[in-house]
């Protein structure tokens, strides 16, 4: 469940680079901007101070008074080119007494009533710049006054009003550069996301090759961190975190399966070296020597059993042993099976038996009779070797629509519930067995490969102390040729 509230590695970075450049560029654009805003304004203001300080001069210049019509617009208009204004201007003359003497144009939205309630307290050569809304069109101006002066004090004042948000010239340039501004601001951004999401990705693809690395040193009790949110990097460290046990447990197994095909040539080579050689010395005669080569030949018996049941094993496991499917009745054969398996034990305390659920079933079913022995002998021998004190060996038989299941179940001790999900793993051998059964572990294993062979499956039914039951599934052919 967990797994699956992850999103994908595509859904993270997508939606991550998304959000995060498009907060950058919100926020590299507004900078942007406030800066060419706080440039302009600075400028504006600049402009209309020196704008201002022309025009007074001017009037100073023409002892208190600007040139009239025509010739008071050329004059405006070339200190507009010169200051980088170009939206129309207005222009007040006023008295020493604040009294309006000379306006152009003859229409201005501001009354010169308005703008000297306004008006500051100012000085010689000082100039003043405010904001004003204008009562009549309530659009904002700026005011820029300056005194108009000579040798004697101030003889007057001017006053230069422009729209606010049209002062300055907004050339293509400057476009231009905000434009190019956002992009390399956005371009930049987008390779640094770029390169802290490649490194995040990195860093558990890092991981997994030190672990990779540890693994072929024979180290495999590597740290994994497998806590990450992408689905796709979750699911490759958890399967990296999870091959790695994997790989650990086979490790196990191998030196497990090494050390017992140790012991168990070991041990009837050992006892058939030491037969010979006792006949071959003379130290036993006449029936008691034979005695002893019949022993010899047990033993010589039991290390070609032990070496075909690896042969076959690994046949199997390889998929180069084809099966040979004919058509049997199961009942029969199952019958036959037990009672063949029931004549070869030495040990008599073991009674099984075969038990039909359905007399009336069609028992016919395709598959390969000497393959489906193996799969029983070995679950026979297994129930055998877990009744040490004897029992019963139960065989069912039940007939379904879409398969046959063949349940064996023993009344042995049961199986240890810790070792209940490894007895498939091949070669392995319980704690118990290890010590007092031979063996190298591989007989459930190489009865499920034969089991999967035939189309069917093996498993482990239910164990407990009063005993363990196997299910072999076979499956139903309805057609029969």
């Amino acid at each position: 469940m967990l797994n699956n509230r992850r999103k994908s590695l595509l859904y993270h970075w997508s939606v991550r680079y998304f959000i995060v450049l498009s907060i950058a560029l919100v926020l590299a654009s507004a900078t942007i901007i406030y800066l060419i805003y706080w440039d302009v304004k600075i400028k504006q203001r600049s402009g209309l101070r020196q704008m201002i300080r022309d025009i007074a001069a001017e009037a100073s210049a023409r002892g208190g008074q600007l040139p009239e019509g025509e010739e008071l617009g050329r004059l405006l208009e070339q200190h507009a080119r010169e200051n980088d204004f170009r939206d129309r201007s207005f222009v007040f003359v006023f008295d020493p007494d604040r009294r309006m003497k000379q306006q152009f144009p003859s229409f201005i939205p501001v009354e010169p009533e308005q703008l000297v309630r306004q008006w500051p307290d100012m000085t010689k050569g000082q100039t003043k710049i405010m904001e004003l809304l204008s009562d009549q069109d309530q659009t904002l101006y700026l005011a820029a006054i300056q005194p108009i002066g000579n040798a004697n004090g101030i003889t007057g004042y001017v006053a230069y009003l422009v729209q606010r948000q049209t002062v300055l010239l907004s050339t293509p340039l400057q476009h231009r550069v905000l434009r190019l501004s956002i992009v390399a601001i956005a371009f930049v951004i987008g390779w640094g996301i770029l390169y802290m999401l490649t490194r995040r990705l990195i860093k558990p693809i890092q991981e997994a090759a030190v672990a990779a690395k540890q693994i072929v040193a024979g180290n495999y009790d590597v740290v994994i961190h497998d806590g990450h949110e992408e689905k796709e990097v979750y699911e490759l460290m958890g399967s990296f975190k999870e091959m790695a046990g994997r790989l650990k447990h086979l490790e196990s197994l191998r030196n497990q399966l090494f050390l017992g095909v140790t012991h168990e040539l070991k041990t009837p080579i050992a006892s058939i070296s030491g037969l010979v050689q006792a006949v071959k010395d003379d130290v036993v005669s006449g029936e008691e020597a034979k005695e002893f080569l019949d022993m010899s030949l047990k033993e010589t018996s039991r290390l070609q059993k032990l070496v075909e049941d690896l042969l076959d094993f690994n046949r199997f496991a390889a998929n180069t042993v084809t099966v040979t499917p004919q058509w049997v009745d199961l009942r029969s054969e199952m019958n036959d099976i037990t009672v063949r398996w029931q004549q070869a034990q030495e040990r008599k305390n073991v009674h099984p038996a075969v038990e039909i659920r359905d007399e009336e079933a069609r028992w016919q079913v395709l598959t390969d009779p000497v393959r489906l022995e193996q799969i029983m002998v070995n679950l026979f021998n297994n129930a055998r070797d877990a009744m040490e004190a004897g029992g019963n060996l139960t065989i069912r038989l039940y007939a379904e629509p879409s398969q046959f299941r063949i349940e064996v179940q023993d009344t042995g001790e049961g199986i240890p519930e810790a070792e209940q999900k490894l007895v498939f793993e091949a070669f392995y051998r319980g704690e118990k067995k290890r010590v007092h059964t031979p063996g190298l572990g591989i007989g459930l294993s190489f009865s499920r490969l034969i089991a999967r062979s035939l189309g069917g499956d093996l498993v482990l039914t239910r164990s407990s102390r009063e005993g363990t039951t196997f299910t072999l599934l076979l499956p139903a052919i309805q057609s029969n040729p």
